[in-house]
């Protein structure tokens, strides 16, 4: 279910050999000496972070096991890496990036080897278009389900989890926190809705599987932090859920091109076509349909309405902090909501780009605007705010 990270840069320096083969001499040998660099300099830092986050009593094999989720969060979900280092506590950042692991790599299609000969749009998700899948997402999902199962059933074999690192470093978390078996019941839920499906029939059927998945990811974090969140007519419960709704919707319109291109899926429910006369959703998200304006602006008016429910659930969750710091796990549960502000730069973008999702610009992030994002979420910090 894991490859190890060096694994991951071998794949991508096949990659950089091929480009640079035609500058008239051998690059391999260079290569390969500026690959064990970059392998050095990188297990380093995480080590570094290790050093942060785990006391030295923790088992030896907790920490390759945090390496390696810290990694692949780093990697594939950069905007929820930062957040993760913003935890309360050590035991709580061990738990975030298990939990966040756990939900990278059970969305369908994840595989970590990306193609090492193009720069396609499977570079763009995780996983679409990648090489090496030796199971079909029917099995995939099967054996989470089954990873899951092992974790709470006492009676059931081990080996399952004591092969996957990221079940090793939840079984961990499991033994230190409460968490709860339905939340990562209905990640997978989700994960199975999609197994066949093309496209979501109505936006509310979109916002329910945004809370299914990203909703249950936020719950499970909070009680990483020793958040329970029994009654779900509770404010932080209730924020968890509109932050979750936001969250996933927003990570749906970023997908949203590479997605459609690699597996027919499309992220505009058929009711908003319907609404606004789209006929070929998918021929509009690729490049064939880049010419044909008016289709276009109606395609961005339904892209801006999903933006305005994302925008609509993440005031919603604002409107709460004043009740939830007044909650005796006020200020931790705020920490743990910091992921709605990379949503909301994103929602941003997509706005000065007119909701237009095939602007390549929309996804061309340079380094002053990750900054920028990255300052905002050390403020937020600060001022307690999300």
């Amino acid at each position: 279910l894991l490859k190890s990270v060096e694994d991951e840069d071998e794949d991508e320096d096949e990659d950089d050999d091929v480009s640079t083969r035609d500058c008239g001499f051998s690059t391999k040998k260079w290569l390969h000496t500026k690959h064990r660099k970059n392998i050095f300099d990188q297990t380093r830092s995480v080590s570094v972070l290790n050093n942060y986050f785990i006391s030295s009593d923790v088992d030896p094999q907790v920490t390759k096991d945090l390496d390696k989720a810290i990694a692949l969060v780093r990697k594939y979900d950069p905007s929820g890496y930062l957040p993760g280092l913003m935890a309360p506590t050590r035991e709580a950042r061990i738990g975030y990036f298990a939990v966040r692991a756990f939900w990278l790599q059970s969305r369908l299609r994840f595989n970590e080897a990306p193609l090492a000969n193009s720069v396609s749009a499977s570079r763009q998700v995780m996983g679409v278009g990648a090489k090496g899948i030796e199971v079909s997402d029917e099995e995939g999902l099967q054996k989470w389900k089954m990873g899951v199962h092992c974790l709470y059933d006492g009676k059931s074999d081990n080996s399952l989890w004591e092969e996957c690192p990221t079940l090793r470093l939840l079984h961990h978390v499991i033994q230190k926190h409460t968490l709860s078996r339905k939340h990562f019941d209905n990640i997978l839920a989700g994960r199975e809705l999609d197994l066949h499906r093309k496209q979501y029939p109505t936006v509310s059927s979109l916002t329910d599987h945004a809370n299914m998945s990203c909703g249950s990811l936020f719950h499970l974090i909070l009680e990483c932090s020793n958040i329970g969140q029994s009654d779900e007519d509770g404010v932080i419960y209730k924020t968890a859920q509109d932050l979750g709704i936001a969250h996933g919707l927003a990570n749906a319109l970023r997908t949203s091109v590479p997605v459609a291109s690699a597996t027919g899926k499309i992220i505009i429910p058929q009711d908003l076509c319907d609404k606004y006369g789209i006929r070929s959703p998918r021929y509009l998200l690729s490049a064939l349909g880049m010419g044909d304006e008016e289709c276009r602006k109606h395609l961005q008016s339904a892209v801006k309405d999903i933006a305005f429910v994302a925008r609509d659930h993440l005031e919603k969750a604002r409107l709460r902090r004043d009740d939830i710091l007044s909650h005796p796990d006020g200020e931790t549960a705020v920490s743990v909501f910091l992921p709605g502000l990379a949503s909301e730069s994103f929602l941003n973008r997509l706005e000065i780009h007119q909701y237009d999702l095939t602007d390549r610009n929309l996804r061309s992030v340079g380094f002053v605007e990750h900054l920028m994002c990255a300052s905002r979420i050390f403020g937020a910090t600060l001022k307690k705010t999300y």
